[in-house]
């Protein structure tokens, strides 16, 4: 019966390592994804007709100066009617090409659009200024879900770390009540209860950590066929972040069973 009862203390540990690793991993693709939303802000400039190759580097130069930008890329009168083309599905002569040269401009926050706008509206070389505001807006509201998301998943993490630690306690309280009906005259029997805890209290963490990361692999491969437009973070950027987490519900967990003897033992 005993035996019965330690391997299922064992297996509730295992997996509540797995769960607060699942938490974790979620918690960090919100994050990354938010990272991801966010470089997608951008608005396009048109240029004047008669822009030079050297003023339009001089003019990317003076974009990427101010603080609000994040980068620039130069877009090709000739690449932009190619693109055109593609989208309408359609062949047009070169010589009929209508578009001028542009500049995509990536901005770091949707609240700096109208500082850097402001900067533009009075510079020769703009032509047109065009910004997609159903697009950005639409991107603020994803970040806003991912944001409620991770802090949701952080929470979630946190109560797994309780249980885990309580869990860990709770056997440590159950070992030193055996070990002091058995033998009451020894003084270490606190000592004894937890040190005999602590292998598999780390196996658990190791177990529930490899099946987690081998779950992880291969629901991340069939999630990313199913939503081929959202971006989860590969296995080697999960990783790191997931074991630092583990390391720090293990250690501070076992920290916390050594405050027993004197709070409740």
């Amino acid at each position: 019966m005993e035996t019965k009862k330690i391997k299922r203390t064992f297996i509730t540990l295992v997996l509540s390592f797995m769960i607060f690793s699942l938490f974790v991993s979620l918690a960090s693709n919100s994050y990354f994804i938010g990272k991801i939303l966010k470089n997608n802000y951008f608005f396009t400039i048109e240029l004047q007709n008669e822009s030079t190759r050297e003023s339009i580097k001089e003019f990317e130069k003076f974009l990427i100066e101010n603080e609000n930008v994040k980068g620039v890329r130069f877009l090709d009168r000739d690449e932009a009617f190619r693109n055109l083309q593609k989208e309408l599905e359609i062949v047009i002569p070169k010589s009929e090409n209508p578009l001028p040269n542009s500049v995509i401009v990536y901005f770091k926050d949707e609240n700096k659009l109208h500082a850097i706008q402001e900067l533009l509206d009075v510079n020769p070389m703009v032509r047109e200024i065009y910004i997609d505001s159903n697009f950005l807006q639409s991107t603020q509201r994803k970040i806003s879900a991912v944001n409620i998301s991770l802090f949701l998943f952080l929470f979630f993490a946190l109560s797994m770390y309780f249980q885990i630690s309580t869990i860990l306690r709770g056997i440590v309280v159950k070992d030193y009540m055996i070990l002091s009906i058995k033998n009451p005259q020894n003084n270490r029997n606190f000592e004894i209860a937890r040190n005999r805890n602590l292998i598999s209290f780390i196996g658990a963490a190791v177990i529930g950590g490899l099946i987690f990361f081998n779950l992880y692999v291969i629901f991340r491969g069939k999630f990313q066929e199913i939503l081929s437009n959202l971006v989860f973070q590969s296995f080697n950027q999960l990783v790191l972040i997931d074991v630092v987490a583990i390391a720090f519900v293990v250690i501070f967990s076992w920290k916390s069973s050594g405050k027993l003897k004197k709070e409740e033992v």
